[in-house]
Parts: structure tokens; sequence; C-alpha cells
């Protein structure tokens, strides 16, 4: 898998329901995976005592994250986070990591006034209201979410505590950057829903680009070579809406229903 490009943010899209492992992305047959619990990435084996991933390169041992589907944490992935390669970067995929398409209401991704430390200008979820937005939920081990909580900045612990980033490292995004909150019901491969899903929001210091009207600058509106131009040039930007419904402490549980 080629490495994340910034140039290419929010990166690449799957098709439809993947599992990244390891620096692979094979489709992934959900009902085989949610229906009767037994693991089953498509063209791979549902049930057997020792299940295997398949993909064009090679086969090995079935990521963790699709042995209990009952027990994946999930978010809405509209940055990054939902492109493979970016995932890989990070090191969430290791355990396995899962990519459902997904649609939300109320909420678009928006242009921030700042640059990540790997160069991208990235996105945050807004509310607007009556929008719809087709989007991604990443799914991951509950083991896996600390790393997730580190790369994105945010802090789990409340009141927060300091939190060492290695300098350079753009993996990891400076705490504070995002916090966990509860963006209501998703709908998931247009059968599942999350009732209260969870998504990373803006960080307390987090400003938004927008025109001269004061409309923010939505992707895909906007990609990222205006976005870096927007910012290079000093356009107009605002503080983004307080964070409705946050999430203070371990993730909660977030099962497909």
């Amino acid at each position: 898998m080629p490495r994340f490009d910034p140039r290419s943010y929010p990166g690449p899209r799957p098709a439809g329901p993947v599992v990244v492992h390891d620096g692979e992305v094979a489709d992934l047959d959900l009902d085989a995976w949610l229906g009767d619990g037994a693991a089953a990435p498509a063209g791979g084996r549902a049930g057997s005592t020792a299940p295997v991933l398949r993909t064009g390169r090679r086969a090995g041992p079935i990521a963790p994250v699709l042995r209990r589907p009952g027990e994946v944490r999930f978010s809405v992935a509209y940055g990054s986070n939902a492109s493979p390669g970016r995932l890989h970067d990070k090191g969430l995929d290791i355990d396995g990591a899962v990519l459902l398409p997904a649609r939300m209401r109320g909420y678009v991704p928006a242009f921030e006034a700042r640059r990540t430390g790997y160069g991208a200008v990235p996105l945050t979820l807004v509310p607007e209201s009556g929008a719809v937005t087709d989007t991604w939920v990443l799914g991951l081990p509950p083991a896996a979410t600390p790393l997730l909580d580190r790369t994105e900045g945010r802090v789990a612990e409340h009141p927060p505590q300091r939190v060492l980033v290695e300098e350079g490292d753009g993996r990891f995004a400076p705490p504070g950057t995002y916090q966990l909150g509860r963006v209501g019901e998703v709908v998931v491969a247009g059968r599942w829903r999350l009732a209260e899903s969870l998504a990373y929001l803006p960080g307390r210091a987090t400003r938004i680009q927008c025109d001269a009207l004061g409309h923010w600058r939505t992707w895909p509106e906007v990609d990222q070579t205006a976005a870096a131009a927007h910012l290079e040039r000093g356009g107009p930007s605002r503080p983004a809406p307080p964070v409705a419904a946050p999430v203070f402490g371990p993730w909660p549980p977030t099962p497909l229903r």
C-alpha cells in the first residue's frame, strides 16, 4: 500500500465495505461478518477454525477486528481516517480496521484554517441544518481506540492530562486538536444504524475556513488545493461551533443496530 500523500487529502476512499489489515485491503462480506458472527472478507472462508484474509497478493491470519463484530468501536470517518493508506501510516490497521459507507444528517465536513503535522489542510465536522452527507464509519477493536485518540489529539482523561507528542511525527495531533462527541444517528451501508454515533469534533481553538459571506468552505465542493491556497493568502475563517454533546473518558460501545 502506498504511503498517504497529503496533497490528496482526505485521500482515496474504498469502493465499498473493506477491511484494512497490516497494509492490505480486502472487500468485506457484511452478511457473513455481521449475520452469524463468523468473520469473512469477500473471497475468504466463514466459520472455519482458522479463517483467512485473502487479497490479491497474499493470504494471512484474519484481522482480529473481524472476530468479534459486537465489540467493534465505530466512529464517523469524514477525513483521512476513511483512507486506507492513512490508517496504515498511523498504525491503526495492525489488528484490522473496517471501513463501511454511511450517511449522516445535520453535519458537513469543512476545511480548517491550519495545516497538520504531515502537511495537509484538514477537515472537521460542523453542524448544518438539513445537510445530508455521504461518508464512512471506521470500526476498530476497543484496544485500538487510545491510539486513534492520540492521532486525533484527543485526551480521554477528564480533566485532561498532558500527553507528549513526538516532534515531527505526523501520525499524532497536538493534544486538544479534536474532541470526541455525539452526532446523532448515522445510517450504515443502507441497512444498519448507529443510534448515537461518535465523531472527532473541533477542539476549542479550532478555526474554520469561510467565504466572504461567512459560509463554511466544505468538502467535496472545495478541494485540498483550494483549501491550501485559501490558507496561504490569509483567507477568512471563524471559530468552530461548540460541541453539543462531548464524550469524556473511555470510548463507549457503539453497536450497529
